[in-house]
């Protein structure tokens, strides 16, 4: 069965950089451990600009995505993010092929 997937792009104000990790932190782990429609939530910073966050997210579906969306954790982060961010764009996605992670 396909996956809904949610792809963000942040780029962060620098000097806020710091309190927004704290805070997409948070909400990840909250995410993942909370959300039983939530399997994957992924924070990703560029190598090259620290201040490029990327989020993917992988949900059972996009109703468990809603879910998400309602969630006191989420509500917070997003109130919370928002003087800290220039920007964000997201992308709705299906997942097609996921092998298994292999973690080291």
């Amino acid at each position: 069965m396909k996956k809904f997937v949610l792809i963000v792009e942040f780029l962060v104000k620098k000097e806020c950089l710091d309190e927004f990790n704290r805070l997409i932190e948070i909400n990840a782990h909250a995410s993942v451990t909370n959300e039983p429609g939530c399997f994957q939530f992924d924070v990703c910073a560029s190598t090259e600009d620290p201040t490029k966050v990327l989020l993917y997210e992988v949900y059972a579906s996009d109703e468990a995505f809603q879910e998400h969306m309602k969630q006191s954790h989420t509500q917070t982060f997003l109130a919370a993010a928002k003087p800290l961010i220039h920007s964000q764009t997201a992308t709705r996605w299906s997942r097609e092929v996921a092998p298994k992670v292999k973690f080291s």
